[in-house]
């Protein structure tokens, strides 16, 4: 009863400033404790444990992947991939005795194996490549199996029936596809996949995602340039960006939560623009201050809203290639408690 008294006594402007300050106290702690928890354990250059390298080696494969499936060959691309990529394997290789079953190893020499032998193919001198790898590796990347990593080829046919297939198909059919015709997208095609990435769930059915798009080629080229991860390919004919509007909240705890949920909404539109025969891809906005900003002055975007994905859209090409991107197993991410 006592404390009922108090809290009818207190202004309730007085309340939500202490509450306020009780907020910001918990958000600077916990923020930190998240920072030094990410700062153990992520895979930073020079990492020596094994599930670090791996996720080196993924990110490392995935580009020479890239530089494989892009239609503009450049004989000789990612000399420094190739450098941080071969040290890993040697060591990969000394610290997991099951390394050559291992599907992150596996997939990397199969990349290998076709960058070796297109370049081969084309006489192209690879003295560069050779020297980094120990006389066994260079040839276990001759031998590899070259089915189980580099690109695989995708066709504008094959999407004629996308809207009939049952889910399944259709998330395994999906690719992420970075070269385009030159058909223009409209917003209303976008917005036609939006409305359905609509039924996606958010927390406490609060809808913190924006969505903000652009079939502008001019600024589409000057935000790409900004991310930074499009080089060297033709400028898409649309551009979603999500973000996650912080407004949504309402305490520290829920801090993450946008990311979350924009990107729930980010995997739905992903599979709508693909039921709609829309090819697209998806990129990364995790920007430094600066070029963060240099977007958001570019967008007009408020400050209570969060970058969390862009989306590059556009039509399929009668036949382009992409980056096999194999995965794991589902057995190799499930713990049963």
């Amino acid at each position: 009863m006592m404390k009922d008294a108090i809290k009818r006594a207190i202004p309730e402007p007085v309340i939500a400033w202490a509450r306020g300050v009780q907020a910001d106290v918990k958000l600077r702690r916990e923020t930190l404790r998240q920072m030094k928890r990410f700062r153990r354990n992520y895979a930073r250059r020079g990492c020596t444990g094994v599930e670090q390298m791996r996720t080196r080696i993924i990110y490392f494969t995935h580009q020479i992947e890239k530089g494989l499936s892009h239609s503009d060959f450049r004989y000789g691309f990612g000399k420094g991939v190739l450098a941080q990529l071969a040290p890993l394997l040697v060591q990969l290789r000394k610290s997991e005795p099951g390394y050559a079953g291992d599907g992150v190893y596996r997939s990397a020499l199969s990349a290998l194996h076709e960058y070796r032998q297109r370049h081969e193919v084309a006489d192209y001198d690879l003295g560069y490549m050779r020297q980094l790898f120990p006389l066994d590796l260079w040839q276990e990347i001759g031998a590899a199996d070259g089915t189980y990593g580099g690109d695989i080829v995708i066709r504008a046919v094959d999407k004629a029936d996308n809207a009939s297939l049952p889910f399944s198909a259709l998330s395994e059919a999906r690719h992420s596809i970075r070269e385009f015709t030159d058909e223009p997208v409209s917003v209303d095609d976008i917005m036609a996949a939006v409305r359905v990435a609509m039924r996606t769930p958010s927390v406490c059915n609060r809808q913190p995602t924006r969505v903000h798009i652009t079939t502008d080629r001019d600024l589409i080229g000057r935000l790409l340039a900004v991310q930074g991860g499009f080089r060297g390919y033709p400028t898409p004919p649309a551009l979603v960006l999500l973000t996650a509007d912080t407004w949504a909240f309402m305490n520290q705890d829920e801090r993450n939560e946008g990311f979350t949920d924009a990107g729930l909404f980010g995997m739905s539109l992903l599979l709508s623009l693909e039921e709609r025969q829309l090819a697209a891809c998806p990129l990364n906005t995790m920007l430094p201050m600066q070029r963060d900003d240099q977007t958001r002055s570019l967008l007009h975007l408020p400050d209570n809203e969060l970058l969390v994905m862009y989306v590059a859209v556009g039509h399929f090409p009668e036949e382009s290639k992409t980056c096999m991107s194999r995965r794991f197993e589902a057995e190799q991410i499930v713990t049963v408690h």
